[in-house]
């Protein structure tokens, strides 16, 4: 199939935002934080209008057992609670909260051990989001029965070249991946620790072996390398290519026993076990043509584009251009700058707008080059042929559900075709054509 022949693209390597240390914002004004994170549900306030709140404190807990606990980014007061756009188009609360400039923090309570179970505890307390599956991370490893993680893949870098938060993570902040990695491992019953990086990045593979030895980490690990190619990151493939678990509509990673994590996660977690910090920013790559200060930035959870853009310096004033949030395969066009920076962004990419770029699409010429690029050995000029002709049977038998949605169709079809975006619509269209199975 299209994974084993080792298909994608190769992408422009980023040299602009590696090898330079996690820049923090400078506190803002005012923090708008988003209740919700793409399929996560949405939290409910637990504070009121006119409460002071402390950075680090509680501002919103799960409705049900698929939501976060949600942390306020900063000090200061709260000013109100109401619904706004969020990034990817859907509606939520938002928590707008004044800087009031004190230093007053809330930490997590401290733990006595670092048992599976406190540990599953600990990770629900902290907030943190698994950007990989768009879940709550606690939730991989609270299962029941007997079904049990017999591999852990830690993703340390990054193909896409718009996001370099892993790699730049594990430069500055190896000790903390490590050990966040450790107990990760301490919540499954993998003998080892898989360390997946790509193999034009053996420089950090030397840097991981380098630390564990001279700190004389008490645990086995493994590295792996996957190809340079877009995108082999993606967690499907990497279950296939590093653990060789095909994990598809039927079969669940924890039905294949395979738990991923990223460099990002690991920091994370260890810094809410071994120093009690709840999750209240997220590290995001800005890039892009029209930014004069690229790098990987510590954004608060609640902080505007505007604030963002303002920070991190435009080329072009006086002209239009394109915010986007992913990468520029798959990413979301933004159109308001007043929307939240949110626990789920990954990296913002700030281009310069082109008018010309936008020309029509051209009829498919049958080139067959979305068929050899695509990761998962699909065709998709026949499933946008099938979506176009409104036929769900043969979405079916073409397996649209299997579509990562990674954008390589559209990056090297020559007519220009959007078939990312019909695929995306194939796919809701399939749904609901099943009774939304």
């Amino acid at each position: 199939m299209g994974i084993v022949k080792l298909k994608g693209i190769r992408l422009p390597k980023n040299t602009s935002t590696t090898g330079i240390d996690i820049t923090s914002l400078r506190p803002m004004d005012f923090y708008n934080v988003p209740l919700k994170f793409k399929n996560i549900a949405e939290a409910e306030p637990v504070v009121n209008i006119g409460d002071e709140v402390k950075e680090g404190e509680l501002i919103a807990k799960p409705a049900g057992k698929f939501g976060v606990n949600i942390f306020s980014p900063v000090c200061g007061k709260v000013l109100n609670i109401f619904d706004k756009i969020t990034s990817w188009g859907e509606y939520c609360k938002h928590i707008l909260i004044m800087n009031n400039n004190k230093d007053e923090f809330v930490d997590l309570p401290e733990i006595e051990s670092v048992a599976d179970t406190v540990l599953i505890e600990r990770l629900r307390e902290s907030g943190l989001v698994d950007n990989i599956a768009n879940m709550p991370s606690f939730l991989k490893y609270a299962y029941t029965g007997q079904k049990v993680y017999k591999t852990l893949l830690v993703l340390v870098d990054d193909i896409d070249p718009n996001c370099t938060i892993n790699q730049t993570i594990l430069e500055y902040k190896i000790e903390e991946v490590v050990n966040g990695a450790k107990y990760f491992m301490n919540m499954t019953s993998a003998p080892h620790i898989t360390f997946v990086l790509s193999d034009n990045n053996k420089r950090l593979a030397d840097k991981i072996r380098k630390h564990i030895a001279e700190n004389k980490k008490n645990y086995d690990y493994k590295i792996k390398f996957l190809p340079a190619k877009y995108p082999f990151t993606n967690p499907y493939i990497m279950s296939q290519i590093i653990a060789h678990k095909k994990i598809n509509k039927k079969t669940s990673f924890l039905d294949a026993g395979v738990a991923i994590e990223t460099a990002e996660s690991c920091y994370n977690f260890c810094r809410a076990v071994e120093f009690g910090k709840p999750v209240t920013r997220k590290i995001v790559t800005i890039d892009g043509n029209n930014v004069i200060r690229k790098g990987n930035y510590a954004i608060p959870n609640g902080v505007s584009y505007e604030n963002l853009i303002d920070f991190a310096g435009i080329v072009d004033k006086n002209e239009p251009m394109k915010i986007i949030e992913g990468n520029l395969l798959h990413g979301v066009a933004q159109y308001n700058k007043e929307i939240s920076i949110s626990l789920s962004t990954n990296s913002i990419v700030l281009e310069k707008y082109n008018p010309f770029e936008m020309g029509d699409e051209f009829n498919c010429i049958s080139c067959g080059k979305c068929l050899k690029v695509c990761p998962m050995g699909l065709n998709p000029q026949r499933l946008e042929t099938a979506y176009l002709d409104n036929d769900a049977d043969e979405l079916e038998n073409l397996r649209i559900q299997s579509c990562i949605e990674c954008g390589c169709c559209s990056y090297i079809c020559p007519s220009k075709r959007y078939i990312t975006q019909r695929i995306v619509n194939a796919k809701h269209y399939n749904n609901l054509s099943n009774g939304g199975k």
